[in-house]
């Protein structure tokens, strides 16, 4: 547990699959491999690995499983994307229901060819989570646990 000394902690609400939740500290990298800076939740999400690390408001530690795992809601203080990945992107509102009732509605940036840039093309592009925002807050969602999802552009 030293290592996670040198980790940023960035305070999150990650909601199960059942439908209930914990709050605590994500523990990202202070680098990450394809830009400056520290990792961002969604590229902790999308490693490998099947469990995080979370510390609880009570200083204890859970391993939280990535499978279990349908929402982690952020606050928007760590950028995701690079400026001009993200004023070349297509954006769209999409309302997203999880198996556990959850719903949320955000904003998607699509990175993705313009014959190929709808909605449905950014939900089957890969596996793993994708990140909505709204406001302040940014919301990692697990695709293998949607319901559905609604575009609202």
């Amino acid at each position: 547990m030293t290592d996670w000394l040198s980790t940023q902690r960035l305070q999150a609400k990650v909601t199960f699959a059942e439908g209930h939740s914990i709050e605590g500290d994500l523990h990202l990298q202070p680098g990450a491999a394809l830009h400056q800076g520290i990792e961002t939740p969604l590229e902790m999400l999308n490693r490998p690995e099947e469990f995080f690390a979370m510390t609880l408001p009570s200083g204890g530690v859970t391993l939280v499983a990535k499978a279990q795992t349908a929402l982690v809601t952020c606050p928007a203080v760590i950028p995701d994307q690079d400026p001009e990945r993200l004023a070349a992107a297509k954006s769209v509102t999409l309302e997203v229901q999880l198996t556990g009732g959850c719903k949320v509605r955000g904003c998607a940036h699509l990175e993705l060819p313009q014959e190929r840039a709808r909605a449905l093309d950014f939900l089957n592009v890969s596996r793993g989570f994708f990140a909505i925002s709204e406001g302040d807050t940014i919301w990692y969602v697990k695709r293998s646990l949607i319901s559905q999802v609604i575009p609202r552009d």
